[in-house]
């Protein structure tokens, strides 16, 4: 809120209720600590999530719950029987599990959690045993992806420590952290798989980036691109702000701790495992269209279309390059965030599986790129949607061959026609940077690290001012056109001037 050119206090509930603080009021303490809420609702959001797992939990005997018509389906106790977790085999070196290197290093330390307990894990273990250690496992699990979730919070509490204060709310973006420990996209997607352990390390690694230490920001995103694949692209818009800013070094020093900490824990599972360390990438590479995409919907409406991976790959490609052109090409170097959110969102709208889990890794982003509640909201609910409809397509209720299958992709289109319009927002934001909710006055990007406050890089200010130059002569051109100078006219007023003289 602007007055006069000053930043005045936002009218809260308090100013409504009982006016202006006054000047004596105590400003510190428990009711006005950012952390005190975020870590109360993050605690609170992860007792739903594990309440809504209850009805998931299976019996002793056959007695196994629909986890799809109750809308708590996890894979954790799912893999944990199903890939032989459960009678010991080695990961990776046994089975080829389909994740990355270091999500299989995180079931690996919680199975040995799981074992400590006193579950039974042994290839003479009942099945009885095994279901009760599955049990075990996830609620091991549980208890580490909450670790994680909580250092999420952490990490953006601390993102936005240096932001501006306004009023007693003091810094205003530490307030953000908020709307990811309340989320109902946690809430709904937290347990389904591991993915939080990903989210956790790609939020630190921001976090350490803003701090201007690229080597070892590189190397803990290495490190969480070990665990998920997506974080690679948060290194990829590093790379186009770098370029932009001409921040060569750093740059350099990012990606070279990303190599080296990714090779340092991939190469020796390589060496000794190299099927199960390869079954993650070919069977992504060998996947068709999958639950979630733009390219499934298609193939259940009867459109099949061939070499999907190819032409996923093309429209990444495609709309990749615009994000490039965007980020050179705005008025005003872009926030990493922003960046960050157009890219996952090239990647994700088109690739082959978009699964419901997938919303956590957009989280942080979507409250770092644009912290409006509403805007966030809205996001949320076509999350929410989807998360529905898939469980409602996989029980049948909207599955294959129903009358009511149109309503999955309904959900689908809903789901990314929202994710689209919010990108519309934050390149409305890059396009103008002056109403960037973010940027209040001498603010340029609290997540941009070296790059913060810092100029264009040289060649990119020459190219512009050429292209100023030419976009004047070419208005010039275009002016002379429309008004010609009449040199018969001239000639007369300059014969009619000499009689007079």
């Amino acid at each position: 809120m602007r007055d006069n050119g000053r930043v005045s206090e936002p009218v809260d509930f308090t100013y409504r209720v009982g006016g202006p603080l006054g000047s004596r009021a105590r400003r510190v303490g428990l009711w006005f600590n950012p952390a005190f809420f975020a870590f109360t609702a993050a605690t609170l959001t992860w007792l739903i999530l594990v309440w809504r797992q209850v009805p998931c939990r299976p019996l002793l005997g056959d007695a196994f719950p629909n986890p799809f018509l109750r809308m708590c389906y996890s894979d954790i106790p799912i893999l944990y029987l199903n890939r032989d977790l459960s009678i010991g085999s080695g990961i990776y070196t046994d089975i080829a599990l389909e994740y990355p290197v270091l999500t299989g290093g995180f079931l690996a330390v919680t199975r040995a959690i799981t074992g400590l307990l006193g579950a039974v894990i042994s290839p003479e273990a009942t099945f009885d045993e095994q279901l009760a250690a599955s049990q075990l496992f996830f609620q091991v699990n549980a208890i580490a992806l909450f670790v994680c979730f909580v250092v999420t919070v952490w990490a953006h509490l601390k993102m936005g420590r240096d932001s501006p204060r306004v009023g007693y709310a003091g810094p205003v973006r530490v307030w953000d952290a908020l709307l990811i420990a309340a989320s109902p996209i946690v809430a709904l997607n937290g347990l389904i798989n591991w993915d939080m352990f990903a989210v956790m390390l790609t939020s630190i690694g921001l976090l350490i980036w803003s701090r201007k230490y690229p080597f070892i920001a590189g190397g803990v995103l290495g490190l969480a691109f070990a665990a998920k694949f997506y974080p690679v692209l948060v290194l990829v818009a590093i790379t186009l702000i770098c370029v932009r800013s001409g921040h060569y070094r750093a740059l350099a020093r990012a990606w070279i701790g990303a190599v080296v900490a990714w090779l340092a824990v991939n190469v020796p599972v390589m060496i000794f495992a190299w099927q199960g360390w390869s079954k993650f990438w070919t069977l992504n590479a060998d996947r068709g269209a999958d639950l979630g995409s733009i390219w499934y919907v298609l193939t259940l409406a009867g459109l099949k279309l061939p070499a999907v991976s190819a032409i996923a790959f093309v429209c990444m490609a495609i709309s990749g390059a615009a994000v490039c052109w965007l980020v050179l090409s705005a008025p005003r170097r872009p926030r990493l965030a922003q960046v960050i959110l157009l890219v996952m969102l090239c990647f994700l709208i088109f690739n082959k599986v978009y699964s419901p889990q997938y919303a956590l890794w957009l989280l942080p982003i979507v409250v770092l790129a644009r912290p409006k509640v509403f805007d966030v909201a809205i996001w949320t609910l076509g999350e929410a949607i989807y998360y529905a409809a898939i469980w409602g397509f996989l029980e049948g209720a909207i599955g294959l061959g129903s009358q009511w299958e149109w309503m999955y992709w309904i959900a689908v289109i809903i789901r990314v026609g929202i994710q689209l319009w919010f990108a519309m927002r934050v390149i409305e934001d890059i396009r103008s940077p002056w109403n960037d909710p973010v940027r209040l006055p001498m603010v340029d990007d609290p997540l941009g690290g070296v790059v913060n406050h810092a100029p264009d890089a040289a060649w990119l200010v020459a190219m512009q001012d050429r292209a100023r130059r030419a976009a004047e002569a070419r208005r010039m051109a275009e002016d002379d056109e429309l008004d010609p100078v009449d040199d018969s006219a001239n000639d007369t007023a300059a014969e009619t001037a000499a009689i007079v003289r």
